[in-house]
């Protein structure tokens, strides 16, 4: 059974002209019946997108009625062909709503409960608490960077600001970066992962420990672009990872810890409170 574009486009050119009026009749008119269900305008156009243009709307309203066909016929040959064990799904559907239902109450309960606020101090001691769970699995670099066309004529100014220590002289590095339109970056506090800092230098490394003991500093040319490289800071694989840049996940950590403490409590009053209004009863003998 096939529903014509140029149908499905006068049904929604016409739904379009009445949405101005009244709710019309014409918007329950029958688009496709298969057996005893019906398609109707209506219900079409539910799922079209009040924002697309008419070429859009007739292609979205053509596959949808192609795959509600055949999600029908699909069921009314389950409905025909299953046996009734295979049919009967109340059990899984009330476990289901169940679960719904709890993890609506209990994130409902946790978003009026729950304390996000951590202090540095938590942090902490959170770290030296659990030192031995903040072992790095990778390298992470502090750097700065920066790349630049190569023969650009501003490349001697650049490069004297670059390696320049005094903090007049980054601002005007940075600002000559904007200027010149060449790539940088540097965070003295931010740490990233030899991954993330692969991604943006082009840099072939095989031996990375020996390259972070050994590497400070480095100037190259790739690609057609000059690079200026200081590697500031670094951890090895396997050392204890900086409290700088593990901050943000032992907040979360905290946080979660919170949370399934505050469940916890909320359990447990629950049960006391029914167990008091003698809402459990057990009938049996407990060992």
């Amino acid at each position: 059974m096939y529903v014509s574009r140029r149908i499905v486009f006068l049904f929604l050119s016409a739904c379009l002209i009445f949405s101005a009026c009244n709710k019309n009749d014409d918007q329950d008119a029958i688009l496709v019946e298969v057996g005893d269900k019906k398609l109707t305008l209506n219900q079409l156009m539910e799922v079209i997108p009040d924002n697309s243009d008419a070429t859009d709307s007739t292609a979205l309203a053509d596959r949808y009625i192609q795959e509600w066909i055949m999600e029908q016929l699909i069921v009314s040959k389950a409905e025909e062909s299953l046996p009734e064990d295979k049919k009967d799904f109340t059990q899984l559907i009330e476990n289901y709503r169940k679960s719904l239902l709890t993890y609506a109450y209990e994130q409902e309960w946790v978003s009026q409960k729950l304390d996000t606020i951590v202090t540095d101090d938590e942090i902490e001691k959170y770290y030296n608490d659990n030192d031995k769970n903040f072992q790095l699995k990778g390298y992470i670099v502090k750097v700065k960077f920066c790349a630049v066309a190569a023969g650009s004529k501003a490349y001697p100014q650049l490069k004297k600001l670059f390696y320049s220590i005094k903090p007049e002289d980054h601002v005007k590095w940075e600002q000559m970066c904007v200027d010149i339109g060449a790539s940088y970056y540097f965070n003295e506090d931010h740490w990233l992962l030899w991954e993330e800092f692969m991604k943006q230098v082009p840099l072939e490394v095989y031996d990375i420990e020996a390259f972070l003991k050994n590497k400070k500093t480095i100037e190259f040319e790739k690609d057609n672009n000059q690079y200026l490289l200081t590697i500031t800071d670094y951890q090895l694989n396997g050392s204890r990872s900086p409290l700088s840049f593990e901050t943000d996940r032992i907040r979360s950590m905290i946080i979660n810890r919170r949370k399934l403490e505050l469940l916890d409590t909320m359990r447990r009053d629950l049960y006391a409170r029914a167990q008091q209004e003698n809402m459990v009863k057990t009938h049996y003998n407990k060992k």
